[in-house]
């Protein structure tokens, strides 16, 4: 399925067309946005040569509409924890982009939020990691058009000088799915207060995540919480 831009909620036209620029610069194809405040028209003039790209994006109800039939979900802020806040712990776009350069066939999509508020903590919630740019701390809040071409610039570049390109498999996102679903039952066959147990899930998702298993890694790993779980409830086999 490649590699999926989705805009979520964008507010101007031109950032959408110069999303749709850069990415025609990078390679990139499939762009989606997510209930768009402005119309695809008024933002053609600023696409430049990537109005194609913006003709044929596809326009998308809601972030679970967007994201489905993907692997690795991926959301991108500003705003991250250095630990206390476990959906926003993230890594650099650097490694982010090192790691894709390993993919097989990459199944990804990247969600960017709003150029006002960016992406809600629900949002964030729906990705498996957190990727961010380093900016200073001045005023770290990037453009969205900014933010999109430094995304894409870096996973073109690291495809461009990887020597491991393409090695890993991913996960198919039905065998991703089973192994977060096993996760969640094994978590909650411990019996922990509600609070430890959404902050379990919250770790293991972004551990997995930030670990871009192979799919033969997310079968053991599934296999492995599927019989946590059996054992945990009193079922054996």
């Amino acid at each position: 399925m490649g590699l999926r831009v989705i805009l979520v909620e964008p507010e101007g036209e031109i950032n959408i067309g110069f999303v749709a620029r850069v990415m025609k610069n990078f390679g990139f194809k499939e762009l989606v946005l997510v209930n768009p405040k402005v119309s695809i028209e008024d933002a053609l003039p600023y696409a430049s040569h990537g109005d194609d790209i913006l003709r044929s994006a596809i326009i998308c109800g809601s972030v679970d509409e967007a994201i489905k039939g993907y692997s690795l979900v991926v959301a991108t802020s500003s705003k991250v924890s250095v630990g206390e806040d476990l959906l926003r712990i993230p890594v650099t776009i650097k490694d982010f982009a090192r790691k894709v350069a390993e993919l097989k066939d990459e199944n990804v999509a990247i969600l960017f939020g709003r150029e006002s508020v960016g992406l809600t903590r629900e949002e964030i919630g729906k990705s498996h990691i957190l990727v961010t740019i380093p900016a200073s701390k001045d005023y770290p809040s990037l453009n969205l058009s900014h933010a999109v071409a430094i995304v894409l610039y870096e996973i073109f570049n690291a495809k461009a000088k990887s020597s491991q390109l393409g090695v890993i498999e991913q996960p198919k996102p039905k065998e991703m799915e089973v192994l977060l679903r096993n996760i969640e039952r094994a978590v909650k066959a411990l019996k922990m207060p509600a609070y430890r147990e959404r902050k379990t899930e919250i770790v293991l998702k972004r551990v997995i995540g930030r670990a871009f298993i192979s799919r033969h890694e997310a079968y053991v790993l599934s296999g492995f919480f599927r019989k946590v779980h059996l054992l945990l409830s009193g079922n054996k086999k």
